[in-house]
């Protein structure tokens, strides 16, 4: 009888700052036939990488810092190289004018690399220019006087404080939580939590992060926070943090071409058929009959199974994460709401083989394991806890 090999697989992990170890990034070994994890290595020195990405070809991880400049917070992007399932050497790119981003995200060419901080409501890109990030600040060419900045390689903006949602305990101004990518790369998308909407930008030309050239808006009080393509490239889907739901938008047919499409309703309905974008519809996250009040949960991930036919997304406060079925027409059919073992759940995601479903519960500080039964899109967690702080962002290497 012959003995059945465990497949290994290496997961990276990214945590909050204020580690007492300073050691926010980290390398889970994970067993896809039984759901077994442990923790492989720990970046000593990091403090605080948050989200991070992964080049296609596994070699280099782009992410950014916090550093402290004169007492001040700073954010700072950086690389690391990737080889052998092990973190390597990390690499300072760029300063950015603000604090630590809260998501970082590759362009689908991988030519540029932007940020979405928080706080400032700052969102940026940065040309991944190889002769800035092999010669560092000091040696590089394009640096200011100082050696500080790389001006042509890392461009700016802040969004517009000009319509505030009705949250006012979370919408006090425009709030930046993630840039992401149209497929075919042409635009930019920049979610803001705090004005209740998805801007896109024309990023690669002169001045394009300084308006919007399409603007999709929630409804208010929805936070919109992370927004994801189908595989297909035939729908969008938002997950909102502050209402708990996911929204649905079709994408219109030979689009994503988007520079130029006219502005659009909350439900995306204005009479002209060149808009990219119509709302099909709104879901909520939370079983029905949730007792909650919206201040006492909130959204956070949103992801695809591989083929794209599952929609999963995780409540923080009710810890869970709900399942939905995707149509044919972009319509939601939600599944499931399975509850988690752990507290507050920033990020999750499906092991390779899609048997197991890591999960960050950030304020447990730990890294649960849960076995998926998609049949019935149902978590039992495996094994015990795994200590980590504040687990926040995972990627598999491939």
């Amino acid at each position: 009888m012959n003995a059945i090999i465990a497949a290994t697989v290496y997961c990276i992990v990214g945590c909050n700052t204020g580690s007492p170890d300073k050691d926010a990034l980290k390398v889970l070994e994970c067993d896809t036939e039984t759901g077994a994890a442990k923790i492989v290595q720990s970046v000593n020195g990091c403090e605080g990488t948050t989200y991070f990405q992964i080049s296609k070809d596994g070699k280099t991880l782009y992410s950014a810092i916090g550093e402290k400049v004169e007492n001040k917070s700073r954010g700072t992007i950086v690389k690391f190289d990737l080889e052998d399932h092990r973190i390597g050497k990390m690499t300072w790119l760029a300063e950015l004018p603000c604090e630590t981003p809260c998501h970082v995200a590759l362009s689908p060419d991988e030519s540029v690399m932007s940020v979405a901080v928080y706080w400032s409501g700052v969102y940026g890109v940065m040309a991944l220019d190889e002769r800035c990030a092999t010669l560092g600040r000091d040696a590089c060419p394009q640096a200011s006087a100082d050696g500080t900045e790389c001006r042509p390689y890392l461009t700016t903006a802040a969004l517009h404080n000009d319509a505030v949602g009705p949250r006012k305990d979370r919408q006090q101004k425009a709030f930046a939580h993630q840039t992401f990518y149209t497929p075919d790369g042409k635009l930019m998308g920049v979610c803001d939590l705090g004005c209740d909407r998805v801007n896109f930008y024309d990023y690669k030309k002169e001045g394009g992060l300084d308006k919007p050239v399409i603007t999709l808006k929630a409804d208010p009080g929805d936070g919109p926070r992370h927004a994801l393509f189908s595989n297909d490239g035939k729908f969008l889907f938002v997950v909102n943090e502050l209402s708990s739901t996911v929204t649905s938008y079709k994408v219109a047919k030979g689009a994503p071409n988007l520079v130029g499409a006219s502005f659009q309703d909350a439900r995306g309905r204005v009479g002209d058929a060149s808009l990219p974008f119509t709302r099909i519809g709104k879901w909520s996250m939370l079983p029905e009959g949730c007792a909650l009040k919206e201040t006492e949960t909130k959204a956070a991930a949103i992801k695809l199974t591989a083929d794209g036919k599952l929609l999963m997304a995780s409540n923080r406060g009710h810890d869970s994460i709900a399942f939905y079925a995707v149509n044919e027409d972009g319509t939601l059919t939600l599944k499931n709401v399975a509850k988690l073992t752990g507290k507050f759940p920033r990020d999750f995601e499906l092991m390779p083989g899609e048997k197991f479903m890591v999960v960050g519960h950030k304020m447990s500080n730990e890294i649960q394991v849960y076995a998926f039964d998609r049949e019935k899109c149902e978590l039992k967690a495996v094994g015990e806890p795994i200590p980590c702080w504040r687990p926040l962002c995972f990627k598999f290497l491939k």
